[in-house]
């Protein structure tokens, strides 16, 4: 007879963790490769604010690579500690502190002060414009931006900031805790996802999202990261499914080899396919980006569940350096794309430009000035701290 005593059940009250350390990790890698991403987006062959007169096959590749899984990865990270800012939160309080750290920005920040420069260098160099900065302002308010006009309501880049406001609104009725066990609606179906088909079938509602967004004639959404905005909904929803139940991340560091092999199946498969609304594309390409964010989870757990200065520091600056990082870009690819030079030496000189610029603009321009922090979404300086 065996010595050892019985396993005792795993709860989620028993495994809640003090702070999910790999996930600031997962935050700041990831908007590493936004930053990446949007560097690249001046030599693919899409339209985009700015191009270069020689565009990339390689920038193509690039730019499609990271759309497989960039901001599904993002929504999945943006949603994950909901569950335990809600239970030390009143609804109140949580609406008041998202408020202030997403809608800000988006609304002050990306409406009005980084939205007119981006549109205003737009315009200017696709010819629809010709003149300064200061005799554009006024044309700025015509229209909406992709309806024909200029007024940037959705922020540009910080339309990832709007959508995740509202996901939060929308969504709340069933994010709040309930009952003695303070556990909201959502969080009931968490202990679900622990059995591994379940947490990989949960690609087919993806697929689902993206055969509706054709059917309902929305498909201009994907201009949004190139996903549509139910797809998006339901990462923000699984974020929060993944993470409301700690003993959930068991399974998912079971799955992260098989995963890890998946991604790689799977992103050829994709790769290889020809884009279309189809019901197997639709599934492919969720397949290929839920495998993707599962295998990131399960080996950031794995490998980054630790902390330190730099990441503490990084995870800080992370939505000022989101806020930041594409007006930045924009302006500086504006005389860049102006050099006689190949495409490789161009984006090398702008990310390396861009890189030193906003961090320079975040540490001694909005880190140490309360205003410029309540703007950029982030908290009080404590008192007494060093900048």
């Amino acid at each position: 007879m065996s010595s050892r005593s019985p396993r005792a059940p795993v709860t989620p009250e028993a495994t809640r963790p003090t702070r999910l350390l790999h996930l600031d990790w997962l935050r700041v890698l990831a908007m590493g490769c936004i930053f990446l991403f949007h560097n690249q987006r001046p030599y693919d062959f899409d339209d985009w604010h700015i191009k270069n007169a020689v565009l990339s096959q390689a920038s193509a590749w690039y730019v499609e690579f990271f759309n497989l899984w960039m901001m599904p990865l993002f929504f999945v990270l943006s949603s994950a500690a909901l569950y335990y800012s809600l239970r030390a939160r009143t609804p109140g309080e949580f609406i008041r502190e998202r408020f202030l750290r997403i809608a800000v920005p988006w609304l002050g920040l990306g409406m009005l002060v980084f939205g007119p420069i981006q549109v205003y260098v737009e315009r200017l160099t696709h010819g629809d414009f010709s003149g300064d900065f200061i005799a554009f302002l006024p044309r700025y308010f015509d229209g909406f931006y992709g309806f024909g006009g200029n007024f940037a309501w959705m922020g540009l880049h910080l339309w990832y900031l709007m959508m995740l406001f509202l996901f939060i609104i929308i969504m709340l009725p069933f994010l709040l805790p309930l009952g003695s066990a303070r556990r909201s609606l959502l969080s009931r179906l968490s202990p679900a996802c622990r059995r591994a088909p379940v947490l990989i079938l949960l690609c087919v509602p993806l697929a689902l999202a993206s055969l509706l967004t054709d059917a309902l004639g929305l498909a201009v959404t994907r201009e949004f990261g190139s996903w549509d905005m139910f797809s998006y909904l339901l990462f923000f929803t699984y974020g929060y499914l993944l993470h409301s139940d700690p003993a959930v991340q068991v399974t998912i560091d079971r799955l992260r080899r098989p995963m890890l092999a998946l991604v790689v199946v799977m992103t050829l498969v994709v790769g290889v396919m020809e884009p279309s609304g189809s019901w197997h594309w639709a599934l492919a390409r969720a397949a290929c980006a839920w495998s993707w964010v599962l295998a990131i989870l399960g080996w950031g757990h794995a490998r980054l569940n630790f902390t330190n200065r730099f990441v503490n520091r990084a995870n800080e600056a992370v939505l000022p350096f989101y806020i930041l990082h594409q007006p930045v870009i924009i302006v500086i690819a504006f005389f860049v794309v102006q050099l006689d030079a190949p495409v490789l030496l161009k984006y090398l000189l702008t990310a390396a430009s861009s890189f030193v610029v906003i961090v320079a603009l975040y540490e001694y321009v909005v880190r140490p000035v309360g205003v410029l922090r309540f703007l950029f979404g982030m908290r009080p300086k404590a008192r007494g701290a060093a900048v």
